[in-house]
């Protein structure tokens, strides 16, 4: 630590550097003026709010997802737009969302024509390498080979939809929010309640204690309740769970992984999905998008620039 002496000295000669300035009025070493330090003065605050503050709330499923998994990341991907281009992922996840909706919509369950089908528009992909494009397409082969197991073996379900937009909104504390999004399935159980059915493209896998306290199956779930569901005919308010359907973590008897949510009416504490969704539109309205470390942080694009991590952090903390 410097001592107070030598400290003095070194603020009058700062002082006279700041005070330099040339014919025309202009500072001839403006970096020497304290205002100017990295990290003097506190941070800016943009004039302009994430979301208008006279304007109902509107999150998606994966708003709140994002959110509650890491307030920074969601702000930096959804709101900075900070992500790199569209990945190779997002396309094979894209290809195979839009084969689901067919076999639910039109019936056909030829895992050949399905990949007529994909190859259609699999040139359109941008791999790397050719060999790269080989191994994707007969990992999507795979992968519809085990939706199609999963779609015939579904006894006491009833498809209602694929692919079902809604856009409603839930009467809650601290203000009412507006979800909108879309639903890749639902079906109807034995009990004529509703069941969100949504696919997983991803290589990594979801517990299952992860997925019972998935939050964007809890939002469906809640969507579901607000009527979400009105326009299709037979649908109703009564949430039965949720589902994720993990397509690449195939098992030996060729099923998807299948990763259930239990009705939020069902759980010891009905109202902890709406407590979900109440803490996530709070820190959207204070606009306080901090990191929250887990085990994702080592995979994650923003490592260089969060305050959670060491590369990340400011030089001078």
């Amino acid at each position: 630590a410097s001592s107070a002496s030598l400290r003095k000295v070194a603020a009058a000669r700062l002082a006279v550097l700041a005070d330099a300035h040339d014919p025309a009025g202009r500072p001839l070493i403006p970096s020497a003026a304290p205002e100017r330090w990295w990290g003097v003065v506190e941070p800016s605050e943009s004039e302009i709010p994430v979301r208008d503050p006279d304007s109902p709330l509107a999150l998606s499923a994966s708003t709140i997802d994002g959110i509650t998994t890491c307030p920074l990341q969601w702000f930096l991907r959804r709101e900075v737009h900070a992500d790199s281009a569209p990945t190779v992922r997002m396309s094979f996840g894209n290809v195979l969302h839009a084969l689901a909706e067919e076999v639910a919509r039109t019936g056909v369950t030829d895992l050949d024509d399905l990949m007529k089908r994909l190859d259609t528009v699999w040139a359109e992909i941008t791999f790397d390498a050719p060999w790269q494009s080989a191994v994707e397409r007969e990992a999507a082969r795979k992968a519809l080979a085990a939706f199609l197991v999963w779609h015939d073996g579904r006894p006491g379900r009833e498809l209602v939809g694929a692919e079902v937009g809604f856009d409603v909104t839930v009467e809650m504390e601290p203000e009412p929010v507006r979800l909108r999004g879309s639903l890749d399935r639902v079906e109807r159980d034995a009990e004529g309640r509703m069941r969100v059915i949504d696919f997983k493209t991803s290589k990594s896998d979801v517990s299952k204690g992860d997925a019972a306290a998935h939050p964007q199956l809890a939002t469906y779930q809640v969507a579901v309740e607000a009527g979400a569901l009105e326009a299709l005919e037979g649908a109703t308010r009564s949430s039965g769970g949720a589902e994720l359907v993990m397509l690449r973590q195939i098992s030996k008897d060729g099923m998807p992984g299948v990763r259930a949510q239990d009705a939020t009416s069902d759980a010891a504490d009905p109202a902890w999905a709406l407590e979900l969704l109440a803490a996530a539109a709070t820190r959207v309205r204070a606009e306080r998008f901090t990191p929250l470390p887990s085990e994702g942080c080592d995979n994650c694009e923003y490592r260089r620039c969060c305050s959670g991590r060491a590369e990340g952090r400011q030089v001078i903390e």
